[in-house]
């Protein structure tokens, strides 16, 4: 009797498990078939944003970059020409005007 007992608990009990494993699968698979093409639309749309970056940073802030490092230096340059010219003036020795 016992063992009859046992016998069935455990088909039950392989029964239950296969139908877990079953049931997980299946989710899984509907899970996959709807985050897929979201997935997809994403891989796109960052496809595309690195594309516009792209774009932007060779023709946009390429020019500008070097507009500003010109114009950093040619500030610096008229810095040290006006500089050099404040300081050529009369003075005492000492490097001071009088």
């Amino acid at each position: 009797m016992i063992e009859t007992a046992r016998d069935v608990m455990i088909i039950i009990s392989a029964f239950l498990v296969i139908a877990g494993a079953i049931t997980v699968t299946v989710i899984a698979i509907m899970v996959y078939r709807k985050v897929g093409p979201t997935l997809d639309a994403a891989q796109g749309f960052f496809t595309d944003i690195r594309s516009v970056s792209a774009f932007f940073t060779g023709k946009v802030m390429g020019p500008a970059t070097r507009g500003a490092v010109f114009a950093a230096g040619l500030r610096k340059a008229i810095s040290t020409i006006s500089k050099r010219a404040h300081s050529t003036g009369k003075g005492n020795g000492d490097g001071k005007r009088e």
